[in-house]
């Protein structure tokens, strides 16, 4: 291992180096040419393809770095033929596309703007005296201001181009006809009549299918309608108008294929991203990549984000061995040419508990436990007896709503953008608070971003992306039998409350206590809840991109990210009678990492005719190294928060430290090829070497194919005039997950051990190995293959994208028994097995416009994906440890076997209750053995699967999964004057819930006596037989509750209207007064309704849970007011 660690140092050292150099020479930024010199740049080489004189502006415009206004749908139906211009200047070029045409141009307001000369009036009206008159206005779409659209008086060349702030301003004479024309790239030109109306709030409609947009595709870019892999563009409605604790929930129901669930609603939580199913045993994980840079930075400000894409597919292969989970592909704002411009974002609002669960009060409580005493023949506990004890008759406390409060949400964010032609440069900050909705519960992020690139020379741009953030919370469990916040909130005795005469928490009633439970005070729990863990992350990514040739562009990437950091809990005596706890702990845990990336590529891009070819090779690098250590101390005499630290412990522990080193060493390449934007195909493969593996096992190598055809450039589906774009797209591919491979399964760390040597057997102390290695093994892989379609209809108006796909993980890792003789406790870790994820996707956009001024976007995804475990090794067919997890010690439903999903419910069927003893006595076997002898009437019926005569855990059966079977989004946006309005609603179907709460709080037999929720009051009785509640009774002879039955599986389907913002931009008229640019003013509601037949708190409980209630943190409601400015 020595000389690998000086093979990956040699690295680090280059690495370094490269930087260095990259942000010496982002220093030297200057100040550039204008528009009208950039029209006489001369460019060596520009070749035109034959199609759309639109399609061949925008390729001189990117290419030469110009802005041009123009109508694109007029363009669209003027063709050129295809040309290569050699040594020939900008204006050379635009001048002979221009010629065949009555197209002229002028430069003007930074913008060259393309008119159709036919059209403009004669000169002897020209000539005529005219009133001048003032157009402003706002410009924007669904999601805010568009800055750069170009706003043109039609048939004129008077027009501009909006601000940053998406206002405009356009002095023009008053004909009495004239007519707006507003365009922009990606939209639909939109025309107003002018009339008397001298300001305008125009909200332009995107093309559903914008076929010349660039995707983001992996070190590179392609035109959309050239893409042949499995890519979704993520639509950001409103994104800044939400309040989002995590940018992953700006995913959720976004993107076919994407799901994306909240682990609960605690404040410090995060969600859980899957694409395309679970991936096997060892689970994945989406790999991040900002701005074209692989990203381990900590949480991105949700307001600091453009756009997102996803590669779903064995497209996301260019990444390898850390593919298999998806690659999110996130671009961050960045600066626009012009004046710079300021956006202020300031919203606050209040979040509360959308649910709370119906308990009994104390009368209803003491009654049940009478009864349940009664039935088992149990004399009454004094307790519940009014006449000795009254006081427990009493109803004092609603424990839920001590617990649950309204919560402050604060959320603030500042963007400046500005530059000229040349140099460009973005800055975001952000703040946000949010309190819990638990007591004494929250988190709060700061962010800090920097985005800037200049062009120093024609061949010469360089930039950086820095960010920092730092986020902290005080989270709680609340799910822990005995101190779960809410947990014992359900539970804990109504007739109690939460504070004494003297202002000290109270405990359970002493010459009581046996008859409620062991449980803490859920007010104290939370009171006294110290956990902070603030995390700072920095991370610098400067780049440098040199133009080899007109054909060559060489781009050198740099990041190093540091993270810090330091947990510190703080646990207090609670001397409450209860759940006593005698002793105080300060446990503090550091973790730092600093990790290193360079990227170094080559891309090469040609047009041949007909053919186009862009083709990447690259080298990469990334390292890891990070340092651990913890505290652990107790015995603190004084534990207010000035004396929580470790020199005030009067006992230790002795303190442990470690330090994880790792490294990843990448050669990859790509060819995308396409004649006539008509049949696609792309290649590409990568080889990775992980130093986590032993040399045997160290590199691995990943490909992809791909291929489309657009059947709408065929000449017998052109000029249809319903459907506009069609496209058929296939690729198959290898991808790894690299995140399956535990730590140290290489190098197993030394642990201290006591040995006996010598005929006296002498006792000695030395270190040893208690795991055993395995130098073969290798992280798991996948297969995947894809076929989908994109279609545009009505003039690109409405876009469906639909996808089925089949995704086989092999080589997953399972951690194996140890052999008795190996004198180790723990096995082996082995590569074995295959699963499946498979399933469709369909996403469906339109986009339209109802009279003068209402324009709308409706939206929506549908997965149906399925997962299965094929096969582990031979001779097993269920994953150890899953069916060991279990609720109070006593329910374990989980189990993973082969043929069945992965993390299934397996339980024993109930046939509803029995109503008779005649139907009690003539449940019988085949052999005629009575199945359920200590049953009485109201005790539950189980399925006697294996029809062995008894009801016992070889008659359970799978009855499905905490994965949904379909995931689905939806959104509709409006925009009518300046009035906007965005509706989000995402939902799951199809998947089962563990609802432990009723074996805790519907259990009268349980034991401890804690108080249950108002289901319990239609238990059976003979009056009452139309119920799924057993009778009341005190024990659980026939396994009512004790027995892990479907009565506990509940359906987790919910369609949740997850946002609803609602909108208004003041006139620019009034905003142009006031000398600022667009302002809006909107209201955002959160959560706001939930359509669920699951009895919980919140029917997204979280796989990290992996279905089972135990009293998860809900999820909040909450309502936001919000103001929106821009200077």
């Amino acid at each position: 291992m020595q000389k690998d660690n000086r093979f990956f140092s040699t690295r680090i050292k280059s690495a370094f180096t490269v930087g260095m150099a990259l942000l010496l020479l982002a220093s030297e930024a200057i100040a550039l040419p204008t528009t009208a010199q950039a029209l006489h740049k001369m460019l060596q080489k520009f070749q035109v393809q034959q199609g759309s004189l639109s399609a061949a502006l925008k390729k001189l415009e990117s290419t030469a770095q110009i802005n041009l206004a123009y109508d694109e749908e007029a363009l669209k139906k003027i063709q050129v033929h295809a040309s290569t211009y050699q040594r020939k200047t900008v204006v050379n070029i635009l001048q002979d596309l221009l010629s065949h045409s009555s197209l002229k141009y002028e430069e003007r307001y930074n913008t060259v703007l393309i008119y159709d000369s036919t059209t403009m009036p004669s000169a002897s009206l020209q000539q005529k005296a005219a009133e001048k008159i003032t157009l402003t206005g706002l410009v924007s779409d669904k999601n805010g201001p568009l800055i750069g659209a170009t706003v043109l008086i039609k048939g004129t060349t008077n027009g501009t181009g909006t601000d940053g702030s998406g206002q405009f301003k356009l002095t023009a004479d008053d004909g009495g006809n004239l007519i707006l024309a507003i365009s922009m790239i990606g939209y639909k030109t939109q025309e107003i009549t002018v009339g008397n109306q001298r300001s305008f709030q125009v909200v332009l409609v995107e093309n559903s299918l914008n076929l010349n947009q660039l995707v983001v595709v992996g070190y590179g870019t392609q035109r959309k309608a050239t893409v042949s892999g499995a890519i979704a563009d993520v639509q950001l409605d409103k994104l800044s108008s939400r309040s989002l604790n995590d940018m992953a929930e700006a995913l959720q129901g976004k993107a076919p294929g994407v799901f994306v669930q909240n682990n609960g609603g605690d404040p410090t939580s995060t969600p859980k991203v899957y694409i395309r199913g679970m991936g096997g045993i060892n689970g994945e994980e989406p790999l991040y990549v900002v701005d074209g840079s692989i990203y381990t930075g900590g949480p991105l400000n949700p307001n600091d984000i453009e756009s997102m894409n996803v590669l779903k597919d064995a497209s996301a292969a260019i990444y390898g061995a850390r593919a298999s989970g998806g690659v999110v592909l996130i671009t961050t704002k960045k600066g626009k040419e012009g004046t710079a411009t300021v956006t202020l974002d300031a919203k606050t609002g209040w979040q509360y508990a959308a649910k709370k669960l119906d308990v009994l009060n104390a009368k209803e409580f003491a009654d049940v436990e009478n009864t349940a005493y009664d039935a088992a023949g149990i004399p009454r506990a004094d307790a519940f007896n009014a006449s000795i004890y009254p006081d427990g008759q009493i109803t004092r406390t609603n424990w839920q709503d001590e617990i649950f409060r309204t919560g402050k949400i604060q959320d603030y964010n500042v963007g400046v953008k500005g530059g000229t032609d040349k140099a460009r440069y973005y800055m975001g900050f952000g703040y946000r608070n949010n309190e819990g909705i638990l007591l004494n519960t929250k988190s709060e992020r700061y962010s800090f971003r920097m985005n800037s690139d200049a062009q120093i020379k024609p061949w010469l741009k360089i930039g950086e992306n820095l960010s920092y953030t730092y986020t902290n919370g005080n989270g709680a469990n609340t799910t822990s039998p005995y101190t779960g916040a809410i947990y014992t909130a359900l539970g804990y005795p109504t007739n109690v409350t939460p504070y004494t005469a003297t202002g000290a928490f109270s405990g359970m009633p002493v010459a009581y206590a046996a008859s409620y439970g062991d449980l803490a005070n859920p007010v104290a729990i939370l009171s006294r809840l110290d956990d902070h863990k603030p995390v700072n992350n920095i991370n610098i990514n400067p780049y440098a991109e040199v133009r080899i040739t007109k054909n060559l562009l060489f781009r050198s990437n740099f990041a190093i990210t540091k993270s810090f950091s330091d947990q510190k809990t703080f646990t207090t005596r609670a001397l409450e009678i209860g759940k006593i706890n005698s002793t105080n702990e300060l446990y503090e845990e550091i973790n730092n990492f600093t990790e290193l990336l360079s990227e170094q590529t080559l891309t090469y891009t040609k047009q041949f005719g007909y053919h186009n070819v862009n083709a990447v090779a690259g080298y990469t690098y990334q390292h890891h190294d990070g340092t651990s250590l913890t505290a652990d101390a107790s015995g603190f005499n004084d534990e207010r928060n000035a004396y929580r630290y470790f020199n005030n412990a009067t006992s230790y522990v002795a303190p442990t430290s470690g330090r994880d080193q790792s490294a990843l060493e990448s050669f990859l390449a790509r060819i995308n090829y396409d004649y006539k934007s008509k049949y696609l195909l792309t290649v590409l493969g990568r080889r990775d070497g992980s130093s986590r593996v032993s040399s045997l096992s160290r590199y691995q190598n990943y490909y992809s194919v791909s291929g489309g055809w657009v059947l709408t450039e065929e000449s017998f589906l052109q000029h249809n005039d319903v459907l506009s774009f069609w496209k058929l797209r296939a690729s198959y591919g290898l991808l790894g997950n690299l995140a399956s491979l535990p730590s140290n399964v290489l190098d197993i760390p030394l642990k201290s051990v006591n040995i006996y040597t010598g005929a006296n057997g002498t006792q000695a102390a030395g270190l040893a190995q208690d795991a055993l290695s395995n130098p073969y093994l290798k992280w798991a892989d996948s297969k995947q293959v894809n076929f989908g379609t994109d279609i545009a209809l009505f003039k690109n108006s409405l876009s469906v994208t639909a996808d089925y796909f089949i995704k086989t993980t092999n080589n997953m890792i399972l951690l194996t028994t140890s052999p008795s003789t190996s004198g180790v406790s723990t096995g082996m870790y082995k590569n074995m097995g295959n699963a499946r994820d498979n399933g469709i996707e369909l996403g469906i956009t339109y986009n339209g416009k109802a009279g003068k001024d209402l324009t709308y976007n409706i939206g929506a995804t549908l997965s149906k994906i399925n997962n299965k475990l094929i096969s582990l090794e031979t001779g097993r067919d269920e994953m150890p440890g899953t069916a060991t997890i279990y609720v109070r010690g006593t329910l374990n439903p989980l189990v993973t076997r082969v043929g069945n999903p992965i993390y299934a419910y397996s339980v024993i069927k109930t046939a509803g209750i029995f109503q008779t003893q005649a139907e009690i006595d003539n449940y019988k076997s085949k052999d005629g053995t009575v199945i359920q002898p200590n049953a009485k009437p109201g005790d539950r019926k189980f399925v006697d699967h294996d029809d062995n005569g008894k009801i016992d855990n070889k008659d359970r059966q799978i009855v499905g999964s905490p994965y949904p079977g379909f995931t689905y989004g939806f959104s509709l946006n409006l925009n009518y004057k300046g009035f906007d309005l965005n509706v989000f609603a995402q939902g799951v179907q199809g998947n089962k819930l563990f609802n432990a709460l009723k074996y805790t709080n519907m259990n009268p037999s349980i034991g401890t006596n804690y108080n249950m929720l108002k289901g319990i009051l239609n238990a059976w009785t003979p009056t009452n037989t139309n119920t799924d509640v057993t009778r009341v009774i005190a024990k659980d002879a026939n396994g009512n509750y004790g027995n892990t039955s479907d009565w506990y599986i509940e359906n987790g389907s919910y369609l949740r209207i997850k946002n609803v913002t609602l909108g208004y931009t003041l006139p620019a008229s009034l905003t142009n007064q006031a000398h600022i640019g667009a302002v809006r003013l909107y209201v955002t509601a959160n959560n706001l309704f939930t359509f669920t037949k699951y009895k919980g708190y919140d029917p997204e409980v979280g796989m990290d849970e992996l279905g089972i209630d135990s009293g998860r943190y809900p999820q909040a409601r909450s309502i936001l007011m919000g103001l929106n400015v821009n200077f």
